[in-house]
C-alpha cells in the first residue's frame, strides 16, 4: 500500500514544459499603418465591428445647358456595441419638416427598383448601382442632416429628407425629376432609382454605391447578421 501511494504521487508531479520559440519571428516584418488600415475589423468575431455605407449621387444638364450635381450619403457604423447612422448631403439648404419625399415604390417593399420615364428626343438616363468593400470618402464640403429633418436646397430645386421610414432626394429640373432613395424597416429595404424626363436635350445619371467593412458577406453568419440587423432597428431602421 504504502508503495502504490508514492507511486500515485509521482505520476501527479507535472512537467515542466521549455517555453515556446520565437525562432519562426525572427525575419517579420514591422507592417504599415496603411497595410493595418486595411485589415481593421476584418478579423472580429462578435458581429459588433461593422461599417455600410450608400453614397446617392444624381448628375445632370438641362435643355438650357445648366449642369449640376447633387449627392446623398449614408453610413451605418457599428463600433464596440454601439450602433451610429451619419447622413450628409452635398450642400448647404434650409431645413424645412413640412416638405416630405414620397417614393412611390409601385408596392415593392425589398431589393432595388429602377425606372426611367422618357418623353422627347436626345435625351439621356442612366440609373447605375455598383458595390464593393471599403469605406465611402466624406463628401466635399457636405453638411450633416438629423433624423427626422427634411432640407431644401439653397436654390431651391432639390429637397432631402431622412424621415422616418424613408431617406433619400428628389431633384426638381426644368422639364422633369430625378430621385433617389430608401425605404426602409424592420429589417427590409429597397432603393429607388427613378428618372423622369419631358422634352428633349436633357441628360440626366443617377449612381448609387455601396461599400461595406469590418466583415465578409459572403460568409456572414444569420445569427452575425441578426445581431446587426438588432442594433440598426433600436435606432430606427
Amino acid at each position: 500500500m504504502k508503495f502504490s501511494i508514492v507511486l500515485l504521487i509521482g505520476l501527479a508531479t507535472p512537467v515542466m514544459a521549455e517555453p515556446p520559440t520565437l525562432f519562426a519571428l525572427q525575419s517579420s516584418q514591422v507592417l504599415s499603418d496603411i497595410e493595418l488600415d486595411s485589415m481593421k475589423g476584418k478579423f472580429t468575431d462578435n458581429g459588433q465591428d461593422y461599417y455600410f455605407g450608400l453614397q446617392m449621387k444624381t448628375q445632370f444638364i438641362q435643355d438650357n445647358g445648366v449642369q449640376d450635381q447633387v449627392s446623398m450619403q449614408v453610413e451605418f457604423i457599428g463600433i464596440n456595441s454601439q450602433a451610429s447612422v451619419v447622413i450628409s448631403v452635398s450642400e448647404a439648404g434650409q431645413i424645412d419638416n413640412s416638405q416630405s419625399l414620397v417614393l412611390d415604390t409601385l408596392g415593392q417593399s425589398v431589393g432595388l427598383q429602377q425606372r426611367i420615364q422618357i418623353a422627347g428626343e436626345t435625351n439621356l438616363a442612366v440609373n447605375d448601382l455598383t458595390m464593393s468593400q471599403g469605406r465611402l470618402d466624406s463628401l466635399t464640403n457636405g453638411v450633416n442632416l438629423s433624423l427626422g429633418t427634411s432640407l431644401i436646397s439653397s436654390n431651391g430645386t432639390s429637397v432631402f429628407s431622412a424621415n422616418t421610414g424613408s431617406l433619400g432626394y428628389q431633384v426638381n429640373l426644368a422639364s422633369g425629376q430625378a430621385t433617389q432613395g430608401v425605404n426602409y424597416g424592420q429589417g427590409n429595404g429597397q432603393l429607388l432609382q427613378s428618372i423622369a424626363i419631358e422634352g428633349i436635350n436633357h441628360g440626366v445619371i443617377n449612381q448609387s454605391t455601396i461599400r461595406y467593412d469590418g466583415m465578409s458577406v459572403g460568409t456572414l453568419s444569420s445569427s452575425l447578421l441578426g445581431r446587426q440587423i438588432s442594433d440598426l432597428r433600436t435606432i430606427g431602421f
